[in-house]
């Protein structure tokens, strides 16, 4: 190969390479023109008309003067701010709208679901409401049985006593609406009425003690009830039940269980407690003058403002109990330092009996509350 011939072919060489360095450039180009292009179009709805021109005149008038006026830089400001504002509210809204909606449609959601469940829970009451037809044949039963039997004997058949203990248990606690709003606890009339009706036919002292042993009394509803004096309850299960404003003076409430038992209100003069269960029951305001609370568990109930004059306090175990305001005139206890004895418990309202009340000795182990002169 001479030398001319080596020449040429490095020139060919040349003019490849140069041709794919210009194919090189001529693409690197297009894309910056694109991306310029890209960027201006996009400029607008990014920055907003007036945001662009505004950065626009300041950048000719720096090119033009080497420095910006106050005005363009206030224009180029205000600009600036207007623009993040409007974002900021179209962000805003479209953020929020969603939002709104949401939630919206969860509370419909929800009120639909509430309906729903108070719609179920009406559909069982009325369910339940209707074990009123079967107590009234078992009641017809009951009268029945008694209408032939003197006062000396009236104890009805072990059958008939079946039948009221398996009513009692079909008749369940569940949610009604009163005063067209759903009572927040369950409860049960038709085993107030039930209970009611036994009370109230003078039935025999054995008959009484098998079934108030074997019912379920519990969430029984006697609101405002007048059971009249002297009703025999001795071990009736009322846990969780609604006796407030009931009337039931001289009642025999011995060994009964009342735990959680709502009875402010309640009228229980001379009534017998003796070993019975009030753990965290109601008794706002109740009457329990002169009762026997002998033994009674009132742990952790409410006893604000009840009259407890004369009652009898002997071994009542009262830890956490509410003792605000409470009557305690003549009240009995069963030891000398009763009063610190509570006040160390640390009751709520220990602090009033300790001003108001001294203890004075009856007799051998037996102590008296009286007011201080």
């Amino acid at each position: 190969m001479n030398e001319q011939a080596y020449i040429e072919r490095l020139k060919k060489e040349n003019k490849l390479l140069q041709d794919k360095l210009d194919q090189i450039n001529a693409a690197k180009l297009k894309k910056r023109r694109l991306k310029w292009w890209l960027l201006k179009r996009s400029s607008v709805p990014i920055f907003g008309k007036k945001l662009k021109n505004s950065i626009s005149n300041a950048i000719h008038e720096y090119k033009e003067y080497k420095t910006v006026s106050v005005d363009t830089v206030s224009d180029v400001s205000s600009s600036v701010i207007w623009r993040f504002t409007r974002i900021g509210l179209f962000a805003f809204l479209v953020a929020v709208i969603p939002a709104a909606v949401l939630v919206f449609q969860t509370k419909l959601l929800m009120n639909q679901n509430r309906f729903i469940e108070n719609q179920n829970r009406l559909v069982e009451a009325d369910r339940r409401s209707s074990l009123v037809f079967v107590m009234s044949d078992v009641l017809s039963d009951f009268n029945e049985e008694l209408k032939y039997k003197g006062s000396g004997g009236r104890n009805i058949s072990k059958t008939l006593q079946a039948r009221i203990i398996s009513l009692c248990m079909a008749m369940k606690p569940y949610r009604f609406l009163e005063n067209n709003t759903l009572i927040e606890k369950p409860i049960s009339p038709e085993r107030g009425q039930l209970l009611f009706s036994l009370l109230q036919s003078d039935l025999g002292t054995e008959s009484s003690r098998d079934i108030l042993n074997s019912a379920d009394f519990t969430y029984t509803d006697l609101r405002k009830v007048n059971l009249g004096r002297g009703v025999n309850l001795k071990y009736a299960r009322l846990d969780y039940s609604d006796l407030s404003r009931a009337q039931m003076p001289a009642a025999n409430l011995e060994r009964a269980e009342l735990k959680e038992a709502q009875m402010s209100g309640i009228n229980l003069s001379d009534a017998i407690l003796k070993r019975a269960r009030l753990t965290n029951a109601n008794l706002k305001m109740a009457e329990l003058l002169s009762a026997d609370l002998t033994n009674a568990n009132l742990f952790g109930a409410d006893l604000s403002g009840a009259d407890l004059s004369e009652a009898t306090l002997w071994a009542t175990k009262l830890d956490n109990a509410i003792l605000t305001d409470v009557l305690l005139d003549n009240a009995i206890v069963d030891r000398q330092d009763w009063i610190t004895y509570i006040d160390e418990l640390g009751l709520e309202g220990a602090d009033d009996i300790r001003d108001r009340y001294m203890i004075k000795k009856q007799g051998k182990q037996q102590f008296k509350l009286v007011l201080k002169k």
